[in-house]
């Protein structure tokens, strides 16, 4: 039952954000390396109000989700279910937790931890961009 309610959510943020969501890594990688874009690991649990507002909110802000379409492609990791190869490669604290993530460098960029709003978010994003110097920034 759990699987089908984050295939449900997964569908609605898929149609919500425009961007591309990947929920496996390695291919959501290779996507962004493709098409020279950044990689947004999100980690999010189920039942956090601040996730939800992320989702609702900030992701949706038309600036905000302008920018992810072009710029990046999203991973979606349960906090409560990470697999293990992600979980020691990218350590949180809890959520929401956005990990961008650079497939040309591999290495981690930025982190973005907790609630936030949308322009700071957009900020945040675009200097995730300077950083990284890939073509879809």
């Amino acid at each position: 039952m759990r699987l089908v309610g984050f295939l449900l959510a997964l569908s609605i943020i898929l149609f919500s954000f425009g961007s591309e969501w990947y929920p496996d890594f390695n291919k959501g990688v290779e996507k962004a390396r493709k098409e020279g874009k950044l990689v947004m690991v999100y980690f999010y649990e189920e039942g956090c109000n601040y996730c939800k507002y992320m989702e609702e909110v900030v992701l949706v802000d038309p600036k905000v989700s302008e920018l992810m379409e072009r710029s990046f492609v999203v991973v979606p990791v349960d906090a409560d279910n990470t697999p293990d190869h992600l979980d020691k490669r990218f350590r949180t604290l809890g959520t929401p937790t956005f990990m961008i993530y650079d497939p040309f460098k591999d290495k981690i960029i930025m982190e973005i931890f907790g609630l936030q709003e949308s322009e700071e978010f957009l900020n945040y994003l675009l200097n995730a961009c300077k950083k990284s110097k890939v073509k879809r920034c």
